[in-house]
């Protein structure tokens, strides 16, 4: 068992503590969120989700336009029908259609839906907060509507964006009163635990991951210990042995943890040596690295004054 997978069970073992604090905190986590990011603001969202309408209100356009004026183009430099379709992706038969047609024929829809009767009941029924749009779509099929539900919620919608309606339907008012923080997995955590907030690239991960670790003291400990390990690690040097036992005889029950600390005891002079093997790499590195920068800097000069001599 390594450092990654002992963590991820700890978390594992922890899930309901973390799940609590996040429903006890959720505003706080959102607020802080938003704080990190305006973008992940409710009233940012809110104004992008306003936006969206308009401009959806404003590009209500026939989506076969552009296909048409496509094949008018090539049916004017003599393009065949079947490489037409080739190209486009159509049938020969839409493009014998538009062969023949001098601009778009409108839409014909075998039987027509009298929607349009029920506008001023929908428009009544928008205006009360709250409303459900399968409640309207069973009133109006029950005074008479004689399409069907996506027809209607399509229609439902259209008005709301033509009339500009802000009021909010029955799902919008219940995400607006239960906001939600989606919880980190074990293996997310078991990632950030050890590491600095900065590097956390996600606003409401950051936000989840700095609330967690305030609100549960021992997640502070498990922090703590994992940072020096990693510190151990990377220098190639530390008490090893003084880590384990802190571990090891903790009050507190750390699942995953202990069981990677009791790993590393059983072959504590193969630990010791491993960590010793990553310091002396680590420094032949960085000597490799700054004799080869002094090499470069001594060629160069070299390059240079025989330049100057020539």
């Amino acid at each position: 068992m390594n450092l990654s997978d002992a963590l991820d069970k700890y978390f594992k073992s922890i899930n309901k503590e973390i799940r609590k604090v996040i429903t006890d905190k959720t505003d706080e986590i959102l607020s802080l969120s938003a704080n990190e990011d305006p973008c992940k603001s409710r009233d940012f969202k809110d104004h992008l989700s306003v936006q969206a309408a308009s401009e959806s209100k404003e590009i209500q356009v026939d989506q076969r336009i552009d296909t048409f004026n496509k094949v008018k183009e090539l049916q004017s430099k003599g393009t065949p029908i079947k490489r037409i379709a080739t190209i486009l992706k159509i049938s020969r038969n839409t493009v014998r259609s538009y062969f023949i047609q001098e601009t778009l024929s409108p839409r014909i829809h075998p039987r027509s839906v009298n929607i349009n009767l029920f506008s001023g009941y929908i428009l009544s029924r928008l205006n009360i907060e709250g409303y459900k749009k399968k409640d309207i779509f069973d009133e109006i099929l029950e005074l008479g509507y004689n399409g069907g539900r996506t027809q209607a919620f399509d229609y439902i919608n259209k008005l709301r964006l033509e009339y500009g309606l802000t009021t909010l339907d029955n799902i919008e008012i219940q995400q607006k009163m239960t906001p939600y923080v989606k919880p980190l997995n074990s293996r997310k955590l078991a990632k950030y635990i050890g590491g600095s907030m900065s590097d956390i690239e996600d606003p409401d991960e950051k936000s989840c991951m700095k609330t967690l670790i305030e609100n549960l003291p021992e997640l502070q400990i498990v922090r703590k210990l994992v940072q020096i390990f990693r510190a151990m690690i990377k220098r190639g040097s530390g008490n090893i042995t003084r880590w384990i036992d802190f571990v090891k005889r903790s009050k507190r029950k750390l699942p995953g943890l202990k069981s990677f600390a009791y790993g590393l005891s059983r072959d504590i002079k193969a630990v010791q040596n491993g960590i010793l093997y990553l310091g002396v790499t680590g420094l032949l590195r960085d000597m490799l690295t700054e004799l080869k920068a002094s090499s470069a800097k001594c060629m160069e000069g070299l390059v240079l004054n025989f330049l100057e001599e020539r």
